[in-house]
């Protein structure tokens, strides 16, 4: 099977571009990072894992992975054997309330007419902690525009529906969770949060 993809996620992960390689270096380093200090954490889930390059990134068995796109989570499974994978949605998981010891969503609640409600089934599915990241405004725009994409939306995605700074981004977290740690690997947001 042909494993490419017109997603952005896609795109983004395989970038030849340098300064993009360098940029989803330091995502995933701190990723990483924030993940090891962890302790038990049996099952993880990966929330609008796309093609899989974060669960890839993890390399470990224990992680389900859930997409709306099916084209994605066939790449996904190629990359990722041994792992399990589902098609669903973040409104309406099917997966039993605290079932899992980390939940992890990156690059999705930007994409969400309503967060509130994702970060709600978030909480639901959760059993004690949460990595959730989205693009850091402006500089998420500025990245873009110096590396030409979305020039004529001043670098704005236009998959993206909602744009928070790190700060607004910590406040909506903080309507469900409780944060533990915050990273700004540029040009996103990350949050370590807990239930």
């Amino acid at each position: 099977m042909n494993q490419n993809s017109d997603s952005g996620n896609y795109k983004k992960y395989t970038s030849k571009n340098p300064l993009m390689g360098i940029v989803i270096s330091k995502f995933m380093k701190d990723l990483n990072e924030t993940i090891a200090p962890l302790e038990d954490l049996k099952r993880i889930i990966d929330i609008g894992c796309g093609e899989g390059f974060i669960v890839n990134n993890l390399n470990r068995p224990d992680i389900t992975g859930v997409d709306i796109s099916k084209k994605a989570l066939s790449i996904a499974k190629q990359k990722n054997p041994g792992c399990n994978f589902c098609t669903g949605s973040i409104y309406d998981l099917s997966f039993k309330k605290n079932s899992f010891d980390l939940v992890i969503a990156t690059e999705v609640l930007e994409h969400l007419e309503n967060p509130d409600r994702a970060l709600k089934e978030i909480k639901r599915i959760s059993k004690d902690y949460c990595i959730l990241s989205v693009p850091n405004e402006p500089y998420f725009r500025i990245m873009n525009f110096l590396r030409g994409k979305n020039l004529t939306r001043f670098g704005n995605d236009i998959e993206h529906v909602q744009n928070w700074s790190s700060g607004e981004f910590v406040k909506l977290i903080e309507t469900q969770f409780d944060v533990v740690e915050l990273k700004k690997p540029f040009p996103w947001t990350m949050v370590l949060c807990r239930k």
